[in-house]
């Protein structure tokens, strides 16, 4: 048996797999969660890009797999097919997110999608999406299925009925509000539509392959004859002419007038003039005649010589029909004239189907006066890869098409649909009238379609939608596809009581239960690795709030979203950071802090990169924030916009707006909050900083509250806990007290404690005194204890300037913990 070993993670044993023999490789691949970035090792030997991995696994095979990810992304997987098109899989977005912090997300490019009309900005249509990712839509959305095969129509009883096959998406849905642009569908005269879940059967899907060389082409009548020869060729040297077995065959001297005849589809009708010698009693008679044939075979030989040979045509002709006073089988041919005309001009084709299939769909129109008829044949042959006619497979319809008007006029059209006895292939179509045509018989052709019908098909991932509409015969103008409808997502959801993951799925817009969806369905990540009950704590707050501002509506359509692309976007759409915290996705939100987690000064601190800036106008020059989301009205993207003048919020169009593009958010109310707070946060936090922390660094998160006084403002005193006695603290540096003062101390967990009141001790400068409750503090020893209990003491205004949230977080080599902070403020959330 081969035997393969994965190595994940360097420095870590190898995992043994085993494979059986026989199976292809790459195929075996595809089985395995690996990343776009894997080394192989074939029997002692590494492969190159150059080399092919499709090979058959033999028994003595050894393979290593060294799977050590540079760009995050999985292996991609193959093509997948709905219908006639066909899309990408889009497996590359569940790459792991890397093993790192993860910025709040400026939301920036949210609506620049590759082309799903979901999430376009403007006209949305019905478009089919070779090559891209499936929809995977969130939330509540209007969404514009993809077309997924070629518009298939038909004439019943003189109406033209469309059929459309589309892909809603990914997943189950709730589907309601099925409109054609902004009327709804079931208002419109003879339409119908029928939602397949995932998984569930259709009895019948029609495929139609639309010809693409027939569009309207008007049949002449047998009177319009004087439009031929539209091509004649007349030979200067006959080489030989032969009859036999119903055939003529004539060779000449290559010449270019020929050409045209060289390049013609066969078998084609012409018409040629030979001169031949046929018997009569007691003599012989010489003359030219004009002999009506098919060409069905033209070849192109020479002499044989290796130096300038001289090349000939060779024509040869079926389907003889000469003068009725000449037997051509007794003839014969001379090599004095041979003249070739074309003779299609009275008939339309041959015209050739795009795809093997096992029917034909013509359609036709016939525009008749009163008591008028159109009759016509149609001629068909199968044809190879060539589009020359497989032999025995030829055959003809004749079709009739009467009014029941005396004198009125009226535009007769049909569907006749044909099963070729050759059965499965591409065919050639002709199409010849057989009476005479007027102003009040006219004939055309509209189109051909090459179908095919699949039985009992199931997609075990999409939502699919089947729409007929009765659709207008003579448009004056081309129509786009506008079907849409809005979808609701089924996800998998938690109970936050039993601390479990409940994977029946339900419909849902919170976005707790979206991102659990895209981490541990769409990523295949295990549940151990994201911190689900913080989670759900964090969408207990929102819904405590108003649950329209958990809400999360959004249509992944690219497969280059990676997975924590994907979360991020769905929690800020929440105001929601992820971040890792020892290996697990966690999450914080932004929101009011009712006190700090922890205090970081000189004692757990070092210099090395420390700073703090402060912009004395608006950060960045902004003026106010503008925000797009996506209108759940009209489906477009709208905007909140607000100014800040003289410090105060105002609704209107700032000069230099602060932008958020925000298409993830579907509700007006969701959009304003952001708006709002994005506006305060410009004019109460202006100030950030950056501070390198020690060991007490690991324990913090992204999102936090944490109290930083400013190293060089003799105002925010700070240092450690020496020892107590009673409301009497000894501390490590000297205290200068001016006006009121509060402390706040860290325990032995290193938790804050609330604010209070300190004065001022009479036997030392070093210490103050407050009534803190009996708290465990660490005393340092330098032995047990080496991370005493810290303080700040300050006035109530400079203890405020001390809070900071962690914007960012950063494990540095050396042990320590790089923090970006920026001002907190309780204004921000008021």
């Amino acid at each position: 048996m081969p035997i393969i070993e994965i190595q994940r993670v360097p420095g870590l044993p190898k995992e043994r797999m085993a494979a059986p023999a026989g199976a292809v490789f790459c195929e075996w691949l595809d089985t395995q969660n690996l990343h776009a970035d894997v080394r192989i090792n074939l029997n002692g030997r590494e492969l190159t890009d150059n080399d092919d991995v499709g090979f058959v696994l033999n028994e003595s095979d050894r393979i290593v797999i060294f799977d050590q990810p540079k760009g995050g992304g999985f292996m991609k997987g193959s093509a997948i097919i709905l219908g006639m098109f066909t899309y990408k899989q889009d497996i590359k977005f569940i790459g792991k997110i890397m093993s790192k912090l993860v910025a709040q997300p400026n939301a920036s490019g949210a609506g620049n999608s590759k082309t799903s009309p979901n999430n376009s900005l403007k006209g949305q249509t019905n478009i089919a999406r070779n090559g891209e990712a499936r929809p995977d839509n969130f939330g509540l959305v209007r969404a514009f299925p993809d077309l997924i095969q070629e518009s298939l129509f038909q004439y019943t009883d003189n109406l033209k009925y469309v059929t459309e096959l589309m892909d809603f998406g990914l997943g189950k849905y709730d589907v309601s509000s099925i409109r054609y642009s902004e009327s709804n569908l079931g208002a419109m005269a003879g339409s119908s539509y029928t939602i397949y879940q995932p998984g569930q059967v259709i009895p019948l899907i029609t495929e139609g392959y639309q010809f693409d060389d027939v569009d309207g082409q008007e049949i002449p009548g047998r009177n319009e004859s004087d439009d031929f020869p539209i091509e004649t060729a007349t030979a200067n040297t006959v080489i030989s002419g032969q009859y036999a077995g119903g055939q003529i065959a004539m060779k000449i001297v290559k010449q270019d007038d020929f050409d045209y005849f060289m390049d013609l589809s066969l078998p084609h009708p012409v018409t040629f003039t030979i001169n031949v010698t046929y018997p009569v009693p007691g003599s012989t008679i010489t003359e030219d005649i004009e002999v009506s044939a098919d060409l069905i075979a033209v070849s192109v030989t020479n002499d044989g010589a290796v130096i300038n040979p001289v090349i000939y045509y060779n024509f040869t002709f079926s389907g003889l029909i000469g003068p009725d006073d000449v037997d051509v089988s007794t003839a014969t041919i001379n090599t004095t004239k041979f003249i070739l005309n074309d003779n299609g001009a009275l008939i339309v084709g041959p015209v050739f189907s795009p795809v093997e299939s096992t029917e034909l769909w013509i359609h036709t129109q016939s525009a008749l006066g009163g008591d008028k008829q159109t009759n016509w044949k149609v001629v068909l042959w199968k044809v190879d890869i060539d589009n020359d006619m497989i032999p025995g497979t030829q055959q003809e319809f004749a079709y009739k098409q009467t009014t029941p008007h005396d004198h009125t006029s009226e535009t007769f059209y049909r569907t006749d649909k044909v099963t070729p006895t050759a059965g499965y292939g591409r065919y050639s179509i002709s199409f010849q009238r057989t009476d005479n045509s007027s102003d009040v018989s006219r004939l055309k052709v509209e189109a051909i379609h090459a179908v095919n019908k699949r039985t009992n098909v199931t997609y075990p991932d999409d939502t699919i939608v089947e729409v007929t509409v009765r659709s207008t015969k003579e448009a004056t103008s081309g129509r786009e596809r506008k079907y849409n409808a809005l979808l609701g997502r089924h996800v998998i959801s938690y109970n936050i009581a039993t601390q479990t993951v409940d994977y029946s799925l339900r419909y849902s817009r919170k976005f707790a239960d979206i991102a659990l969806f895209n981490w541990l369905i769409r990523g295949k990540q295990p549940e151990d690795t994201i911190d689900i009950y913080g989670l759900y704590q964090v969408q207990a707050e929102i819904d405590a709030i108003d649950p329209r501002l958990g809400n999360f509506d959004y249509t992944f359509d690219d497969e280059d979203v990676a997975l924590g692309a994907r979360m991020q976007m769905i929690c800020d759409a929440a105001s929601v950071s992820i971040f890792w915290d020892a290996g697990v996705l966690s999450f914080a939100r932004d929101k009011k802090q009712s006190a700090p987690v922890t205090v970081f000064n000189r004692s757990n601190t070092v210099d090395t990169g420390y700073s703090i800036s402060y912009d004395m106008t608006l950060p960045g020059g902004f003026d106010g924030v503008e925000l797009q989301y996506r209108n759940p009205t009209t489906n477009k993207q709208d905007f909140i916009r607000y100014r800040i003048t003289n410090g105060a919020i105002v609704s209107g169009a700032p000069t230099k707006a602060k932008k958020f593009e925000m298409m993830y958010i579907r509700d007006t109310f969701q959009a304003d909050e952001r708006a709002l707070r994005e506006c305060k946060r410009l004019i109460y936090s202006r100030m950030t900083m950056s501070i390198t922390a020690l060991a007490d660094g690991e324990w913090v998160n992204v999102g936090q509250m944490v109290q930083v006084p400013d190293t060089y403002d003799t105002n925010q005193q700070a240092g450690y806990i020496t020892a107590r006695n009673g409301n009497n603290f000894d501390t490590s540096e000297r205290i200068n007290f001016s006006g009121s003062m509060f402390v706040v101390v860290t325990d032995s967990l290193g938790n804050p404690t609330a604010r209070y009141p300190a004065t001022q001790r009479s036997d030392t400068a070093f210490g103050f005194i407050a009534a803190i409750p009996n708290i465990n503090l660490n005393i340092y020893d330098g032995f047990d204890v080496q991370s005493p209990s810290r303080y700040v003491i300050a006035t109530s205004t400079e203890l405020d300037a001390t809070q900071w949230t962690i914007t960012a977080k950063q494990p540095n080599g050396d042990g320590t913990t790089a923090l970006t902070l920026e001002e907190y403020s309780d204004l921000i959330y008021s």
